[in-house]
């Protein structure tokens, strides 16, 4: 049984003791929460099947991401409803910063619109975390069209209306929309054929099957660099530095044509703040890294990040409404 302790005879100790006490307690409070987060791997969920843009930016974000966190984000393919199953699912994840999408201007401005998807809302149910990138639609044509132009393709489908088809990942999706608003603007007809996905689509136009094509860069640019497709307009006024050899819709007469979707990062509502703040961060190193850049740029994306986490939720919060309208303009329907 140990001994009792005269305090009378020990109040050096004692103090010393009060000393070590004090600074432990200190030490405690001044390790922030976020640093033990994460202390395993991150799910990275891009809601597409593999081989379209949104898993392409998924998959060059998880890399930079597992090297500044030192830990690994692995990306889940989560495809269907234009993503709209993978948002879904996202609400219902668990708040602690294990669980991200790639989402976008379709995931929270498109999709909630176009499916009149009541289950969740598109700002109060999610976590913006971080912006990543800008990214405009690409109007393509088959080569054995013999069109080479935004100005032919506009002269061909106004003489023979409905006649030419143009192929997208799928109803409702970005590239669907800016081609109806185009569409609209140029006063033409062509036909709407959707595909499960980006990938499906470029490669029946390829083939011949369909005979334009309007997608993301990383879907469209590798064939145009191959020569299996040419490249008419990006769906922007001006020409993107990304892709400076092709037109902007100014060129052909479409000057106040401009729609550009754009990539960021979400978690489920209620994550801690220190650990928004973590990602929010280790994101911010990922975009500033020249391989990173160059990985985005070279797929015809435009990195845009945004300088806070409340910037990007102030920049969310404006865009949803503009992209409720977009749909409604377009007429685009899921049916």
């Amino acid at each position: 049984m140990p001994y009792p302790i005269d305090c009378r005879k020990n109040k050096k100790s004692f103090a010393q003791l009060g000393q070590i006490l004090i600074a432990a307690m200190a030490l405690s409070v001044s390790i922030p929460a976020w640093a033990k987060f994460p202390e395993r791997p991150i799910e990275l969920v891009a809601g597409s099947p593999p081989g379209g843009s949104t898993d392409f930016v998924a998959r060059v974000m998880a890399e930079g991401m597992s090297k500044v966190l030192d830990q690994p984000v692995v990306v889940v393919n989560q495809g269907g409803a234009g993503g709209n199953i993978a948002t879904r699912a996202l609400t219902k994840a668990k708040s602690d910063g294990y669980t991200l999408m790639v989402g976008g201007n379709f995931s929270h401005g498109i999709n909630p619109a176009l499916y009149n998807d009541k289950t969740y809302d598109p700002i109060k149910d999610f976590t913006a975390i971080a912006r990543i990138a800008n990214i405009p639609s690409v109007i393509a044509a088959n080569k054995q069209t013999g069109i080479n132009t935004l100005a032919e393709l506009i002269e061909r489908a106004r003489k023979d209306p409905g006649a030419l088809n143009y192929a997208t990942g799928g109803n409702g999706t970005p590239a669907h929309i800016s081609a109806e608003t185009f569409k609209r603007a140029a006063g033409i007809d062509i036909t709407h054929v959707p595909f499960r996905g980006g990938s499906p689509a470029v490669v029946a136009v390829m083939g011949g099957d369909v005979e334009l094509i309007v997608g993301t860069p990383p879907v469209v640019m590798p064939q145009v660099a191959n020569g299996k497709l040419t490249a008419l307009a990006v769906t922007w006024p001006d020409r993107y530095s990304v892709m400076p050899d092709v037109p902007g819709m100014a060129e052909p007469g479409l000057p106040n044509l401009g729609v550009q979707g754009w990539f960021g990062i979400w978690g489920p509502a209620g994550i801690p703040e220190d650990t928004q703040q973590t990602l929010f961060s280790a994101i911010g190193k990922v975009l500033s890294d020249p391989e990173t850049i160059k990985k985005l740029e070279g797929q015809g994306l435009i990195v845009e990040a945004a300088p806070s986490l409340q910037a990007f939720r102030d920049f969310v919060e404006k865009e949803v409404p503009i992209w409720k309208q977009y749909v409604i303009d377009s007429g685009a329907s899921v049916n």
